[in-house]
């Protein structure tokens, strides 16, 4: 009886602990992407430098909006 068990049982859990690793595998993926897209941001921002004329910088933002 418990060999029954047993070999229903294994493939339920070699299923289960293969869903589990793919999701884990999916959700990192998804957060390197996520970083990846922060550090290309973050590149870009740094390209810009400061910004000579704040109250200029200030009306491109307020028109940027309204688009």
């Amino acid at each position: 009886m418990s060999s029954f068990i047993a070999s229903l049982l294994k493939p339920l859990l070699t299923f289960f602990a293969t869903w589990l690793a793919g999701r884990s595998a999916g959700t990192a993926a998804a957060k390197i992407e996520e970083l990846k897209d922060y550090a290309e941001t973050s590149k870009r921002i740094d390209k810009v430098g400061p910004v000579p004329d704040p109250d200029a910088a200030a009306e491109w933002l307020r028109n940027r909006a309204k688009h």
